[in-house]
């Protein structure tokens, strides 16, 4: 599971801008890609902070 995790992180770093990247106009696009990077970042912390240590994946 803790491969999993450290993967979901690689792919989040690649997909997310690239996915905004596609949007036609670049300050959207950079805008949305800066939106869901932070929203990927907040719901990595909560599932590392509160979902590993209650279901014990580690």
């Amino acid at each position: 599971m803790a491969k999993l995790i450290l993967l979901s992180v690689l792919v989040a770093t690649i997909a997310l801008p690239g996915a905004a990247a596609r949007d036609a106009h670049p300050w959207r696009g950079m805008k949305k890609a800066i939106v869901w990077v932070a929203l990927f970042n907040m719901a990595y912390a909560y599932g590392v902070l509160v979902l590993v240590p209650r279901y014990g994946f580690g």
